[in-house]
């Protein structure tokens, strides 16, 4: 899949606040749609709050991911206040989450043998492809941050068990032994459920992209 140089449509502030509002209502396609929208520029908060201090140590992505499932989880309390308040509101979130990975770090260094593998951008584009190689609908994520964008607002919607397979299996590469003795599963039981996550993921992978479909 060659990568194109392109840009997320930027919304009006007529369709922002409608999407708000379906979103605030519990309508998780808006969010999804608010979330691949301003991708490009919730990336770019997290990677500058990470900034030199905390690279390697914390990934801006993983942040990010964290931040998505807390807006499907928290919207409901978002209160419109204007086409970039979503925005402000998202960084907020990141702001919270990138506070409890410093907690984490620091508490990592108390803990030696604690290692938390996160996955690069390139490990979520290539989990689109996984996702898509079957399909019979061509993927029309142009770039890798589309991409990216799309498998986390993905992910975010998914149950948090399949979350965490997918997670740890598909993007950590952590071995399945190891995932099913933490989830007390069998190896079999964790193989299906990643099955059954991936499936969920290339559903809405498909969905995502009428984004891109209807904004190109």
């Amino acid at each position: 899949m060659g990568m194109a140089e392109a840009s997320p449509p930027i919304l009006t502030a007529v369709e922002i606040e409608a999407l708000c509002t379906k979103a605030i209502a519990g309508d998780p396609d808006a969010l999804e749609q608010l979330l691949w929208s301003y991708h490009d520029r919730l990336t770019e908060y997290a990677r500058r709050k990470v900034g030199p201090d905390w690279h390697g140590k914390i990934d801006g992505e993983d942040i990010l991911q964290e931040a998505y499932v807390d807006a499907f989880a928290g919207i409901g309390k978002f209160e419109y206040r204007g086409e970039d308040s979503f925005y402000h509101w998202l960084t907020h979130v990141i702001e919270r989450r990138f506070i409890d990975h410093i907690r984490r770090v620091r508490a990592a260094k108390r803990d030696v043998a604690r290692e938390v593998r996160t996955p690069a951008a390139s490990s979520y584009a290539s989990l689109m492809q996984q996702c898509m190689a079957d399909s019979a609908t061509p993927s029309r994520f142009l770039r890798q941050e589309e991409a990216v964008s799309a498998m986390m607002s993905c992910l975010a919607r998914l149950p948090d068990d399949y979350r965490e397979v997918v997670q740890r299996v598909h993007l950590r590469q952590e071995p399945i032994a190891a995932v099913a003795a933490d989830l007390g599963r069998t190896e079999d039981a964790v193989r299906r459920l990643a099955g059954r996550a991936l499936e969920q993921l290339r559903e809405g992978l498909l969905r995502v992209s009428q984004f891109q479909s209807r904004a190109g």
